[in-house]
């Protein structure tokens, strides 16, 4: 009994800070915050309102939640920037805190996950971070680890293993930046999240970084969240397009082969020209031109 005791006060003791970047989402916040219920430790919710208007602003002003910190930017900073913003002002102006966990603001927790979370990453000295099973809101597996073919320059998602034991959790070469907790004093010595990115291929890179210390990206199946998946991109989807293409160069263009480039580039211009989607292809070709050109950070001619 004691020690159970013991392993509760430590617990309690143990303090998260959930950071979400809400880039017009703002009405989805009040189910978020619903679904973050946690009695085995303590978090604080800092959420930045990226690309700040008083439309997506005021209504996070009503959140009736004492855990909620608000910052804003007024520049659209993409997610990298977003987290590296919100992670500086907090180590800056805020109470220490052991862990970080970032959440897609279009997604919903299951109670103490968070501190489920904390309990996985605790098991292995070089971990330094742990994503949960992650799924679709029709019950489908969206993540469940992921590995990466650097020659391709492809992220693959793991097979699901119905007879997998619910409580092991293994390694995997990439985390999901929908919902992930980091060990602070870790992720510090890997540096900030790669803002020539602005957006997608930011996992998959820090994930790099992360491995290149020598710590290990963890997967836990036994704790799950659910993800309305591309909410805030489903209808631009040009601007993934874009992103895609160019932030795959940018990240493994040193160990991808010349035969995979190639196929990467017609058969995504195919596939769009096959749907019709000329706009695509323009997006798809200006990526990889906007790759080799040295431009970096966001689509400039994209006003938000």
């Amino acid at each position: 009994m004691l020690q159970v005791l013991e392993m509760s006060i430590y617990m309690a003791n143990t303090s998260v800070l959930v950071v979400i970047v809400n880039y017009k989402t703002s009405h989805l916040m009040p189910k978020l915050l619903a679904s973050l219920q946690e009695d085995k430790v303590a978090i604080t919710v800092l959420i930045l309102d990226n690309a700040s208007t008083p439309e997506t602003y005021n209504p996070l002003q009503s959140l009736n939640d004492a855990r909620v910190l608000l910052l804003k930017s007024e520049k659209n900073l993409g997610f990298a920037g977003g987290v590296n913003f919100a992670y500086t002002y907090a180590v800056q102006n805020l109470p220490s805190f052991d862990y970080l966990f970032l959440f897609n603001p279009d997604a919903v927790s299951c109670p103490n996950l968070i501190g489920g979370l904390v309990d996985v990453i605790r098991t292995d000295n070089k971990a330094a971070s742990v994503s949960p099973k992650i799924l679709y809101l029709n019950g489908k597996p969206w993540y469940s680890g992921a590995q990466i073919n650097y020659s391709e320059g492809k992220v693959y998602n793991n097979r699901i293993v119905e007879s997998e034991p619910a409580q092991k959790s293994y390694e995997v070469d990439m985390f999901s930046g929908c919902a992930v907790l980091f060990d602070r004093a870790k992720i510090a010595q890997a540096g900030a999240f790669n803002e020539d990115l602005f957006m997608y291929y930011d996992e998959a890179d820090f994930s790099i970084k992360l491995k290149n210390k020598g710590y290990k990206i963890l997967y836990a199946p036994g704790l799950v969240i659910y993800h309305d998946v591309s909410y805030t991109t489903r209808n631009i989807s040009h601007l993934k397009t874009y992103y895609m293409t160019r932030n795959k160069f940018l990240v493994f263009g040193d160990t991808m082969n010349f035969f995979n480039k190639l196929y990467f580039m017609l058969h995504d211009t195919a596939f769009h020209l096959k749907h019709g989607r000329f706009k695509n292809i323009y997006y798809h070709l200006k990526g990889y031109i906007d790759y080799k050109r040295g431009i970096r950070g966001r689509l400039n001619d994209y006003a938000n």
